[in-house]
């Protein structure tokens, strides 16, 4: 017989499984649209990720 406190470690262990491929599965795709954008505009992924990161959190402290 399966005790209570398998069947709660079976189902964390699920969780943790789905949790992380659906982590893996956002960033590639939102690795691929990075890249995609990157060659669109004729600049580096680098470069790209770099401006995102600056408008996200400028080093001035005030947020865009």
């Amino acid at each position: 017989m399966i005790s209570a406190r398998q069947l709660e470690r079976q189902r964390r262990q699920d969780d943790a499984c789905v949790t992380r491929c659906w982590s893996e599965d956002a960033v590639v795709h939102a690795r691929g649209r990075i890249e995609l954008e990157a060659s669109r505009r004729g600049r580096t992924v680098t470069d790209l990720l770099h401006e995102m990161l600056e408008r996200a959190s400028p080093e001035d402290g005030a947020a865009s």
